[in-house]
């Protein structure tokens, strides 16, 4: 059986992360807004931490600015959007 991963997602605006916080916990997946580490964006933004298993292309909202994979404590790139 596959089991979730744990994700971190950087968004253009504090409301899409809101928004996407709100639309994961609305199906059913662990999520929380976190303050964006320092070692991903410079920036002092929040982001959305979730743990997901399946495809990730169902969660690629519009608002997302980067998605990361966590693994052994590295942010591994996922998806990248340009605004």
């Amino acid at each position: 059986m596959e089991s979730s991963e744990l994700y971190f997602a950087i968004f253009f605006t504090t409301s899409g992360a809101i928004r996407f916080n709100r639309f994961l916990r609305n199906n059913n997946i662990v999520a929380e807004v976190k303050p964006v580490p320092r070692n991903i964006s410079t920036s002092c933004a929040v982001g959305v931490e979730f743990y997901y298993k399946g495809d990730l292309s169902m969660l690629l909202i519009q608002d997302i600015k980067q998605l990361y994979n966590i693994k052994s404590n590295q942010y591994i790139l996922k998806y990248a959007k340009s605004h």
